[in-house]
């Protein structure tokens, strides 16, 4: 399985796709760092454009910063119900999306309030992965999966949890052939 691959991803598709009409998914954008940290967290592109703002110049606005250190794109966005002891819950949204996920492989997850799964694009390099939180009111920055950038479980290429986001942001992401 590659978490970083060489592709031409459309920005504009992919965003579209993600957000597919749904105002109210967590949607956002990140600049990143020449170290994959995250200077904003809120979200660059989210300070400068609003949902209904997704026009030409919003779009030339990510491909330009994806063309330099790089941008993170949210792709999916996960809740977990950790109120059944047989096994973990999470909800996962994604392109206008809601479902299940279900796991009794407790030693290979970790449950969390909250996460959120995409890529990082810097040129035509495409890698999929999360937020990892700096600890110690340090920045955010992007991990990616398998990576031991942050916690083993979370990123870990044995969590069930981890296998299934892959499959959805492979199907997620948008190539230009």
């Amino acid at each position: 399985m590659k978490i970083t691959r060489k592709i031409n991803l459309n920005v504009k598709e992919t965003v579209e796709r993600s957000v597919s009409g749904n105002s109210d998914f967590h949607f956002y954008v990140d600049e990143l760092s020449s170290n994959n940290y995250m200077p904003t967290y809120s979200g660059m592109a989210d300070e400068k454009y609003k949902f209904d703002d997704m026009d030409d110049e919003f779009f030339q606005f990510l491909n330009k910063k994806a063309s330099e250190d790089g941008i993170y794109i949210r792709l999916v966005f996960a809740t977990c119900d950790n109120s059944n002891p047989e096994e973990a819950i999470f909800k996962l949204e994604y392109g206008g999306v809601s479902e299940d996920f279900k796991t009794d492989d407790f030693d290979n997850i970790l449950e969390f309030e909250f996460a959120d799964f995409g890529v990082k694009v810097k040129g035509c390099e495409v890698t999929f992965g999360t937020t990892v939180e700096g600890g110690c009111g340090q920045t955010p920055y992007f991990a990616e999966f398998g990576s031991a950038k942050g916690n083993r479980e979370y990123l870990s290429l044995k969590n069930p949890l981890n296998l299934h986001i892959i499959e959805i942001l492979e199907k997620m992401i948008v190539i230009d052939e």
